[in-house]
């Protein structure tokens, strides 16, 4: 009798342990949390799509505009709690810098040899903090433990600083404070001068590895929506350069005209009309990132 009892325990207990390891155990060893923190770093590459460089064609928001040769180095730091890997949320903060060149379109050819002439270029710094949700897809139509590879998805809200800048007389020189189309100024009531800091909607996809039980390794690529036109300090038309001198000291006038138009440098004797083409007001500018991950893993305890 006492043998029957102990045998039915035991299978009592084999089954208890079976459905609940079906959410809350990681491995044989450690169990699986309802809600599981991780903190971590991450490295990798950055890049932006905006009025500058480009590829043949009219410039446009999509990959065949990436110029590749202007990556760029990144890092961030988070942190994320998620859900029986279901759902999961994220706090982080990310640093780097993304640049553009219209020399990149020297050999080009059509409507893309106007940019190359245009030969405008910048560079700036980005600082930003977001919040982002995670949703792992598998996961949540799944019953079997947490997989060693999940996908996920992740969308989220997020602030970041930038200040433009561009390599003049062998110094770089800080674009915002030339206002080189005219923003803030009285002539141009439409064009506002932009701040330091702006919103930016980010949204990527990535996959989570699950190394041994307290680490995680993670790939993926974010692209930013951002709520500015001025990363690269482009986004309308040529200004008339005589209102500089209304605007601003004599010296940083006479800069500021020769940042706001800068093609005679290849072209000697060319300048622009006050109303000429400059930028493409009708997108916002957007940067992204690709970058792997290393994080601890919070809250799992080793099961005995």
């Amino acid at each position: 009798m006492k043998c029957a009892y102990v045998s039915c325990l035991a299978i009592a207990q084999l089954l208890c342990h079976f459905v609940y390891s079906q959410y809350y155990f990681s491995s044989n060893n450690r169990v699986e949390p309802e809600v599981l923190w991780e903190a971590g770093i991450s490295a990798g590459v950055m890049n932006c799509l905006t009025d500058i460089g480009g590829a043949n064609g009219a410039g446009k928001k999509f990959i065949k505009d990436i110029n590749w040769n202007q990556v760029q180095a990144g890092v961030s730091l988070f942190a994320n709690a998620s859900w029986h890997y279901q759902f999961g949320i994220r706090f982080s903060a990310t640093a780097g810098h993304v640049s553009g060149s219209d020399a990149v379109l020297k050999n080009s050819s059509g409507v893309a040899t106007n940019r190359y002439l245009r030969n405008l270029q910048f560079k700036t710094n980005i600082a930003e903090g977001s919040v982002a949700a995670e949703l792992y897809p598998l996961m949540m139509f799944s019953n079997r433990n947490v997989s060693v590879l999940s996908p996920y998805l992740l969308a989220g809200i997020g602030g970041f600083y930038y200040s433009p800048k561009a390599w003049f007389n062998n110094h770089w020189v800080d674009l915002r404070s030339m206002h080189t189309e005219g923003e803030g100024f009285i002539e141009y009531p439409d064009r506002n001068a932009y701040g330091p800091i702006t919103w930016c909607t980010p949204v990527g996809a990535g996959i989570r590895y699950d190394a041994a039980g307290l680490f995680n390794f993670r790939f993926e690529l974010v692209y930013r929506f951002t709520g500015t036109d001025y990363l690269d300090d482009v986004s309308k038309d040529y200004i008339d350069v005589s209102i500089f001198n209304r605007h601003l000291p004599a010296t940083e006038s006479l800069v500021a005209s020769q940042l706001a138009d800068r093609s005679s440098e290849l072209a000697p004797g060319v300048k622009h009309s006050a109303n000429d083409v400059r930028g493409n007001p009708s997108n916002k500018d957007a940067w992204f990132s690709a970058m792997l991950s290393a994080s601890i893993v919070l809250g799992r305890v080793r099961h005995k």
